[in-house]
């Protein structure tokens, strides 16, 4: 699947656990643009799993991430911040529709936001 470029599993209840077997594979796929993970049941261990020791190579394409409806908190917001800030997701842009309907607080959305504009500099 080398040439996938988007990729929707929303609404699908994978939890953590398959977003644990899913991250590995997923980081490898060399077009992929566009990830969505809306309403999967994933929270910050989720999140620790996709983002966790990304590789230059990882998400070297990826530029919109959907994680809304989830159950991620500010824990799961740092480390996104942690693994944009260390360059990964390179091409990763902020949308309107990145974190929204989490536990995470505005500020630690906020701080998500503010590593991308950083980043962006």
């Amino acid at each position: 699947m080398p040439k996938l470029e988007e990729l929707v599993v929303s609404a699908n209840p994978i939890g953590n656990q398959g977003m644990a077997a899913l991250a590995a594979p997923l980081r490898k796929l060399p077009a992929l643009k566009v990830l969505r993970l809306s309403n999967c049941e994933i929270d910050d261990e989720g999140v620790a799993s996709l983002v966790a020791g990304l590789g230059k190579d990882d998400f070297k394409a990826l530029k919109e991430l959907w994680l809304t409806y989830n159950e991620i908190t500010d824990a799961g917001a740092a480390k996104l911040v942690a693994a944009i800030d260390a360059g990964g997701l390179p091409k990763l842009v902020d949308h309107e529709y990145f974190l929204m309907n989490n536990a995470a607080t505005a500020a630690a959305v906020q701080a998500v936001k503010g590593a991308l504009a950083k980043r962006s500099q």
